[in-house]
């Protein structure tokens, strides 16, 4: 069956709403592409499934399971917490729903909002809150090792390194904690549009300074040790009449790879820059706001619109575009060996051939909808559906 996608349904646009549905009853104004029709070059098969709690239901979420120290963690957006073992047996659980802060942001009802995470580092796993949390779980035995409040919500996955966690909130503050102990080393305002996208780019550590994608349409380079500004770049400059059409964010977590920096913009540019100069390699024109994927040469965007691109890193130029997706709320890409994979909102999984974009296989895996990229490890691929599913799958 074919259904229809909103207009920009991929988030609710104002960034001072503390959680929104990512669906409703509004009127539906563009058509969504039917299932791709071929045969499959290869099967996937199921090795098991399980639940983790309710998912993130229907709210707009990047929230992703994570694969370290041989255990599969993951999280529901309600609070709960697991790990699992590599054949799907559940090691541990916490419920941070069950902490007393979160009551004054939600009533009577307990609620964490986990929504930027999962990250697994120093045998620990850290994750941020809309309630303005940020936590490290033994990664052990899920025990709340420490934490901490900061200046407002945090949508994105912390960056961890160097014995520090840098969190950016919806707000603007953009956070730097002790790995460690969850004390705060520094927090610096960014200055933020009137309007964003419900989302935020996750910061990425390297070398002594922190990579951050903004809402104003420019990527900024900060000391790691206080946070002091570097430089920026900036991908998108805002145009249009309305605010919604001056919306600019910088919000898929950019590429590193050496000293040249790959960042992508909604009603930008994908940009590569040069981090040791400052230097702009090349910019070519497209609107994202999923994360970018990269192997070899490579860069893979998803766009606005759901279209799949391979591009030259070296060059900008474009490889090949997958288009029959349009509109079908495609994933961010994964690399699975010579595959780019991405999900979309009816639970379909695609495999696509790396050097040419063409479909080689799909599986159907969850009818409530993928709304992350897949985990791809050693041996298996790890996908979370909205309504908390977790399945282990294998191709052959």
């Amino acid at each position: 069956m074919v259904k229809a996608w909103r207009g920009l349904g991929l988030a609710c646009l104002l960034a001072s709403l503390s959680a929104c549905s990512l669906f409703n009853s509004e009127e539906d104004v563009v058509q969504m592409a039917p299932v791709p029709e071929f045969s499959n070059q290869f099967t996937v098969a199921q090795q098991w499934q399980a639940r983790v709690g309710k998912g993130v239901d229907d709210y707009f979420s990047t929230l992703s399971p994570v694969v370290a120290y041989d255990t599969i963690f993951a999280a529901a957006r309600f609070g709960e917490v697991e790990a699992l073992s590599l054949d799907g047996k559940r090691l541990w659980k916490q419920d941070l729903s069950e902490v007393e802060s979160n009551n004054r942001f939600s009533g009577n009802t307990s609620n964490a909002r986990i929504s930027g995470g999962l990250v697994a580092a120093y045998q620990r796993v850290y994750l941020g809150t809309e309630n303005a949390d940020v936590f490290a779980l033994s990664a052990d035995t899920g025990e709340i090792v420490w934490q901490a409040k900061v200046a407002g919500e945090v949508l994105a996955a912390p960056a961890v390194e160097d014995s520090i966690v840098v969190v950016i909130t919806s707000n603007g503050h953009l956070v730097a904690l002790d790995a460690h102990s969850g004390e705060q080393r520094w927090d610096i305002k960014i200055d933020q549009p009137t309007l964003s996208l419900r989302s935020k780019a996750p910061p990425i550590i390297s070398s002594g300074a922190v990579v951050l994608g903004r809402s104003d349409g420019k990527v900024g380079l900060y000391l790691l040790n206080n946070g002091q500004l570097l430089f920026e770049s900036k991908l998108a400059q805002p145009k249009g009449s309305t605010e919604i059409d001056r919306i600019v964010d910088v919000d898929s977590k950019p590429v590193l790879i050496g000293s040249q920096l790959y960042a992508v913009a909604y009603n930008g540019n994908l940009v590569s820059v040069n981090l040791r100069n400052g230097e702009e390699a090349w910019r070519r024109s497209y609107s994202a706001y999923q994360d970018l994927a990269s192997a070899g040469l490579t860069l893979f965007v998803t766009d606005v619109s759901d279209n799949v691109y391979s591009i030259d890193r070296t060059n900008g130029v474009e490889r090949w575009t997958q288009s029959l997706l349009s509109y079908r709320l495609v994933t961010a890409p994964a690399i699975d060996g010579n595959y780019v994979v991405v999900g979309d909102s009816e639970g379909y999984l695609y495999w696509l051939n790396r050097d040419t974009g063409e479909f080689v296989s799909k599986i159907l895996v969850d009818k409530s909808g993928l709304y992350v990229a897949p985990v791809v490890s050693s041996d298996k691929i790890i996908v979370q559906a909205r309504n908390g599913k977790l399945y282990a799958l294998d191709r052959s």
